[in-house]
């Protein structure tokens, strides 16, 4: 009896030690990410793309109209490619590819490996300046889709950059679509949302909003969208149910950024916001106090990564919002970082690459 009552006395000290430590790390979460500088890579003019990440290499353009590709691990050019006007927007990649759009309304396809020019699309040359390129590229189903100020989405072959159609806003167009399982998500500037088909530009579904709307995303069957009239909307996409409609108070200036049971979105004050995505309800706010926030917010590793006009990165706890740390940067960071295998990679208008791990 006596060596019964030791080995279970053992079992339960173990089982309370357990499950002291499981609650002690519920309670206060060990981030891998712990914000060490890795490398610097310097561009010689302000980045204004957002990052992208592929094949080993961080991908971003510049104000000049320079694309840099650098190695992952060391920060070390791989190539520049120089174009001839600014860079906007996200670079896709696609394949062997990226592709990305110049501010003049110039996309072009380079091999991702070596920044080889694969092909170019070109405005033609009586292009009112109205007419350009305001942000980037997407892509899927062998296409390259993108939106110009003269109220068109385009859709281009990937494979050679021949135009395939066009779908006509009849107003100007700003937000980059979105491509996801076979449909184009497309906000307008006319507070429209459309659902269109890759395959002929024909709009088959939509919503609305009181103002302009950012680029859509989708997550978990949902699609999400933002507006400038302040308002965030989840919409069932089978069966075109909507879900949930919710307000910032001020108008949402980034597309939203959907993970971890979270919607987030920046404002026109500077402040973040994070959405339930569930029922849209308010879970936190952060002021960056650095006015309009560009860059969308990124959920990565339990933490919410915001950069601000200012130039100030700030890194936040996702469950509640409070600031965890903060790294300063000498310009704006104006377009949207990337997370990829536990490092941050941040482009900023001091003209410089960051690679945060």
């Amino acid at each position: 009896m006596e060596r019964i009552f030791f080995a279970v006395t053992r079992i339960l000290r173990v089982f309370f030690a357990t499950a002291l430590l499981v609650a002690v790390l519920f309670i206060e979460p060990v981030f891998a990410w712990t914000g060490t500088l890795g490398w610097v890579y310097n561009a010689q003019s302000p980045i204004t793309s957002s990052v992208a990440v592929a094949e080993g290499l961080v991908i971003a353009g510049d104000s000049m109209g320079s694309l840099h590709a650098v190695h992952v691990a060391s920060g070390q050019p791989a190539w520049v490619y120089r174009g001839a006007s600014t860079i906007a927007g996200l670079p896709s990649v696609l394949g062997d590819r990226v592709i990305f759009a110049q501010t003049d309304g110039t996309i072009t396809a380079l091999n991702v490996a070596n920044g080889a020019e694969i092909w170019q699309y070109a405005q033609p040359a009586e292009s009112l300046a109205a007419d350009t390129v305001v942000d980037g590229t997407t892509v899927g189903d062998g296409r390259v889709f993108f939106v110009r100020g003269d109220g068109r989405m385009y859709a281009l072959s990937a494979a050679d950059g021949k135009l395939l159609w066009t779908y006509n806003s009849t107003l100007e167009l700003r937000s980059a679509p979105f491509f996801s399982d076979g449909v184009v998500y497309l906000g307008e500037q006319r507070g429209v949302f459309s659902a269109i088909s890759p395959e002929n530009g024909k709009r088959g579904w939509g919503g609305g909003a009181g103002g302009a709307i950012n680029t859509p995303t989708t997550a978990d069957g949902n699609v999400y969208f933002s507006s400038w009239d302040g308002s965030v909307q989840s919409v069932r996409i089978k069966g075109v149910v909507p879900q949930w409609k919710a307000g910032a108070g001020k108008p949402v200036t980034t597309p939203p950024f959907v993970a971890g049971g979270r919607v987030l979105v920046g404002t026109a004050s500077g402040e973040v916001l994070s959405f339930s995505a569930a029922d849209g309800s308010v879970q936190w706010t952060f002021d960056t106090r650095g006015g309009s926030v560009a860059a969308t917010p990124v959920l990565a590793e339990g933490l919410v990564f915001v950069g601000g006009g200012q130039g100030v990165l700030f890194v936040l706890n996702a469950t509640d919002g409070a600031p965890r740390f903060t790294f300063e940067t000498g310009g704006g960071i104006n377009g949207t970082p990337a997370f990829s295998g536990g490092v941050l990679f941040l482009g900023s208008a001091d003209g410089n690459l960051y690679a945060i791990r």
